[in-house]
């Protein structure tokens, strides 16, 4: 019940790609041939939606590919197992970001000057169609899918293979590279190794996901202070 192989990961894959092609396919042409004023009005709603749709989808392939919740609480290990568990994810991940700032700083002369993701996403519209999708995705739902595949199956899958150290650094590479944000890199990658280190050390990624999403709520809340800020 708990191994994690690559056929499954591999159908994972490849149900989200043929999942999300159809499903953001059938939004977009619905959304810019069926409904061309409110697309054009509300552009970054719909940038929102396709966004939810991409992470909504990816769930469900997890879902399909690992048996459901039950395959999911099993072979990716979404599951709660301490309080204490809970703290230390708390703590690594205050550490990590700290640790993630400054190699960020100290690299930029050679990534280039980081800039914050949240910014340019949040900073494109005000409109409640747009904010209200678009916050629970990044604080919740992208959080939850990206843990679930970059801890609970690539990071599963590698570490059954290779030493442990190796597979964290071989995720984390994964993970930060998939983000396409050269700059905060750094930032990123080091968080994928504290979450791997998380996981590896509780065995769940529940507790992983606790670290991601409190990073992911503090850039949104962060974001919205300084977008909202008088002047």
């Amino acid at each position: 019940m708990n191994r994690v192989n690559g056929l499954r990961l591999a159908a994972a894959l490849g149900l989200w790609l043929t999942l999300g092609a159809a499903v953001l396919g059938l939004t977009f042409v619905i959304v810019h041939f069926g409904l061309p004023r409110a697309a054009a009005e509300h552009r970054a709603a719909v940038g929102a939606l396709l966004i939810l749709e991409a992470y909504a989808t990816l769930l469900a392939a997890l879902l399909l590919a690992y048996g459901g919740w039950r395959g999911v609480r099993g072979r990716l290990r979404f599951r709660f197992t301490s309080f204490t568990d809970i703290a230390l994810a708390i703590v690594t991940w205050i550490g990590a970001l700290v640790a993630g700032v400054l190699a960020t700083v100290l690299l930029s002369p050679l990534l280039g000057q980081p800039r914050s993701n949240a910014t340019d996403l949040l900073g494109r519209s005000f409109d409640p169609l747009f904010v209200i999708p678009i916050v629970p995705t990044v604080c919740l739902l992208a959080p939850l899918c990206e843990e679930l595949l970059f801890r609970g199956a690539i990071f599963g899958w590698l570490r059954s293979r290779l030493p442990v150290p190796v597979a964290a650094v071989l995720s984390a590479a994964l993970f930060a590279g998939a983000h396409l944000l050269l700059p905060l890199f750094p930032e990123l990658f080091v968080f994928g190794l504290a979450a791997a280190w998380i996981y590896q050390r509780t065995g769940s990624t529940l507790n992983s996901f606790v670290m991601h999403a409190s990073q992911n709520t503090l850039a949104v809340v962060l974001t919205y202070l300084v977008l909202l800020r008088p002047g």
